[in-house]
């Protein structure tokens, strides 16, 4: 392991840009999709220097999915400390829970074409179950966290519908955000008429005013009743 000795360390430019490349490439096509050749050729490095800085490609995978889903979980909480700071033990504003919840996937975790690697890899997660890379349960504390705060907020319903309202308001933000992704262009796929082709630069981006606007929706669904 010569060729490794002066670059051992967790901050070494050949791990951070293996690990870099492995994020966008398993956000995108999937732990199963993802092969150590896709790696290595997107950071330049080798297959000796995946084994050498994380031991396997399933180790490398895991933690690129670790790393993309805590990076965006932190800042969550971190809002949430926040607005519940300034509340003073009273309860959140609804519209204040959702921005702590979704506002992050603005900011975080964001794939060199401007997409979102976290929702990009929940997407992937979702879809593939053959993954065995399970790590949702390794966030449920800020599952809880959140539906602690929907449950002071509206104090009429119990926990299975708390349980509901958190699942609507991450689930419709996962899926409205998706469309918006510039390899996806659902959005524009399905406005264009059947002859058209779509342009190549994408119509919309992710930003604050598309946040607001999947908040909004969000709300106004938490002003249903749960049947």
């Amino acid at each position: 392991m010569q060729e490794f000795a002066d670059t051992d360390s967790r901050n070494s430019p050949k791990r951070q840009a293996i690990l870099a490349a492995a994020k966008e490439l398993v956000a995108r096509k999937g732990p199963n999709g993802t092969t150590v050749r896709d790696i290595t050729a997107a950071s330049g490095a080798n297959g000796a220097a995946v084994n050498y800085y994380f031991q396997s490609k399933d180790g490398l995978v895991n933690l690129a999915h670790r790393e993309i889903t805590g990076e965006v979980n932190r800042e969550r909480l971190a809002r949430l400390d926040a607005y519940e700071s300034n509340a003073a033990g009273q309860a959140l504003a609804p519209r204040d829970i959702l921005a702590a919840l979704i506002e992050p996937i603005l900011t975080m975790s964001r794939s060199a074409d401007g997409g979102s690697l976290y929702v990009r890899s929940v997407f992937q997660m979702r879809i593939d179950a053959r993954t065995g890379y399970h790590t949702f349960d390794i966030n449920q504390h800020v599952a809880r966290r959140f539906m602690d705060a929907i449950a002071k907020a509206f104090p009429q319903l119990n926990r299975e519908a708390v349980i509901w309202h958190y699942e609507f308001a991450r689930g419709s933000a996962i899926h409205m955000l998706a469309n918006l992704d510039p390899v996806s262009r659902r959005f524009e796929l399905l406005a264009k008429e059947p002859d058209q082709k779509l342009p190549e630069a994408p119509a919309y981006a992710l930003d604050q005013k598309q946040i607001d606007r999947v908040i909004a929706m969000i709300l106004a669904g938490f002003g249903q009743p749960l049947e």
